[in-house]
């Protein structure tokens, strides 16, 4: 008799845990809930399953204790797992594809992330570096069965640790001798993928780059745009004197206002740059000063290593010129259209003057073009058919005795290249 009743007492056991088994990986599944935040498994083909019911689990005392010490290789790197009043997660060698900033993957030789869940609150810290952190972000939160919301925070880090796991990939950012610290604030929403940023940089300067191209007399500079068999124009430099009264100030206005002010870089202009509202966001977003290294000294690839390196060499030609030094480089090195290398070659090309003849709306129209120069000379000077809004509200901005006296545009009569395009 007691042996049928062990045999009851284990079956039903027995059937109480593949129950509980049961409902836990219908909880974690849930196939009914289309709109769930869910990730892949690499299991039965890729098993879609929802990540909360996952965090959940591995997050209470009884997930840690399971996942103490666990280890496991997954392409990305070496994990160990550990319970540390909360879930500590290490990753070594890990490795993260960004190909905006290099086709190379970024190695990190270590990578933890530590967190805590109360109910649907999280918080916790990600920190980046081997035997000691180079920086630490803090993160806290809530997350739903749908998303994820989060604020974080990176305390004030040095600039040069913050650098270090780009060094690999670039030469520039290698040679750069960076001073000053970082510290920013920001959201993020996932699966969204939106985030946004609030940096605060303090004391940056940079040494060490070769910007001798740019300081030493005579300028070194060779348009690679130029092609002499489309264009009679050639590259002629022009003194600051030459350019003329109206187009460098048409040229900050429409560029960048805070020009004089601004020591290489714009924080609001990093700050748009560092958030993401969307996925197909453009890299863009440059003050003149960058616009010049862009022109002198990197390829112009619309990259974050590109935008990196060319941030370093602004900060770094902030403290080696003026600003009317880097006005006269940046009119003479700009892109104003197909082989139209600076301002002496574009003014002659359009409206057969030189730089100092041009009249307030010529000047105004010049630099309105120059956030794109290509589409500019294609669709309004071939065509003979100049769009003035631009240029208008530039004048706007312009003296008073630009906006009493702007002239006409009185483009020249087009020019056909060998090989219009």
């Amino acid at each position: 008799m007691a042996g049928v009743w062990l045999k009851r007492i284990a079956l039903t056991l027995l059937a109480g845990i593949l129950v509980a088994v049961l409902a836990l990986i219908g909880w974690i599944w849930q196939p009914y809930d289309p709109e769930a935040w869910r990730v892949r498994l690499p299991v039965a083909g890729g098993v879609e399953v929802r990540v909360v019911p996952l965090l959940m689990m591995a997050t209470s005392a009884p997930g840690r204790w399971a996942l103490d010490r666990q280890a496991f290789s997954l392409n990305h790197g070496d994990i160990q797992l550990h319970d540390e009043d909360g879930l500590r997660v290490r990753c070594r060698h890990c490795w993260i594809e960004a190909k905006s900033v290099s086709d190379q993957p970024i190695v990190i030789p270590m990578l933890e992330l530590w967190l805590q869940m109360d109910q649907q609150h999280i918080h916790g810290y990600l920190s980046v570096g081997d035997t000691q952190p180079l920086f630490k972000v803090d993160f806290n939160g809530k997350v739903s069965m749908r998303s994820l919301k989060l604020t974080w925070q990176l305390p004030s880090t040095q600039l040069q640790a913050l650098l270090k796991p780009l060094q690999p990939h670039s030469a520039v950012i290698r040679e750069a001798i960076v001073s000053g610290s970082l510290t920013a604030s920001g959201t993020l929403r996932w699966p969204k993928q939106e985030w946004s940023a609030q940096p605060q940089l303090n004391a940056m300067a940079v040494s060490g780059l070769n910007i001798r191209a740019a300081t030493t007399l005579p300028i070194q500079y060779d348009c690679p745009l130029l092609d002499e068999h489309k264009y009679p124009e050639k590259m002629q430099w022009v003194p600051y004197e030459n350019l003329g009264r109206w187009l460098p100030v048409a040229a900050i206005i429409a560029e960048d206002a805070e020009f004089k002010h601004h020591p290489g870089y714009v924080m609001a202009q990093m700050q748009h740059l560092l958030g993401k509202e969307s996925t197909d966001k453009q890299v863009g977003g440059s003050t003149i000063t960058q616009q010049l290294a862009k022109y002198m000294f990197t390829n112009g690839e619309r990259t974050w290593k590109r935008k990196v390196e060319e941030l370093l060499y602004a900060v770094q030609l902030e403290s080696a010129l003026t600003k009317t030094d880097i006005l006269e480089l940046y009119l003479n090195t700009v892109d104003l259209g197909p082989s139209l290398c600076g301002a002496h070659a574009a003014s002659r090309y359009y409206f057969d003057l030189t730089p100092d003849k041009l009249n307030p709306i010529q000047a105004a129209w010049l630099a309105g073009i120059i956030s794109n120069p290509h589409r500019a000379w294609k669709k309004q000077y071939i065509q003979q058919q100049p769009d003035l809004t631009r240029a208008e509200s530039i004048l706007h901005f312009m003296p008073r005795s630009a906006r009493k006296a702007p002239g006409s545009l009185n483009f020249r009569p087009v020019k056909q290249p060998d090989n219009l395009q």
